[in-house]
């Protein structure tokens, strides 16, 4: 006698034979392929935004890291630099520059989607912006730009 739940099947070929199969049939692999897909459909929609929603988290990090740079870089330079490129190349007016510069690396790095960081200075004030995940000026969602004066104000 087979246990309740055997996956052995009886299949007759003709009356005086019969033939046991140990194998699935094509309705039972439907129905679980149906069920997978079900599944990784509800897992990818769930998690779809949440990888956008890094890459903004991300970029603010970045525009964090290098304010304090900049501010590091004039503590020490008694003046702004022209370029971010200056606080991984030391400039020839600066002899107190820091050795290593005041980023990891030897280049500025790009923000999340690949695009430079841009860079304003007027005065003894300045402003880093990423332009977001379009890269071009303006929009609303990861498309829009986020700057070091309005980091901690929310997304529009």
């Amino acid at each position: 006698m087979n246990p309740p739940f055997s996956m052995k099947r009886r299949i007759r070929v003709y009356p005086q034979f019969s033939v046991v199969s140990r194998a699935f049939t094509l309705v039972e692999l439907t129905v679980v392929i149906a069920i997978i897909g079900i599944l990784a459909t509800l897992v990818i929609v769930r998690y779809a935004g949440k990888t956008d929603q890094a890459k903004v988290a991300a970029a603010k990090a970045q525009l964090s890291q290098l304010e304090g740079a900049v501010i590091e870089f004039q503590a020490q330079c008694g003046r702004m630099p022209n370029s971010l490129d200056e606080l991984v190349n030391k400039p020839g007016d600066c002899p107190k520059w820091q050795e290593g510069g005041y980023l990891k690396g030897t280049r500025v790095p790009k923000d999340p989607w690949g695009h430079e960081f841009g860079y304003k200075s007027e005065g003894g004030k300045f402003e880093i912006i990423s332009l977001g995940a379009d890269g071009a000026e303006g929009g609303t969602g990861v498309n829009a730009d986020l700057s070091s004066l309005t980091m901690d104000e929310p997304q529009k």
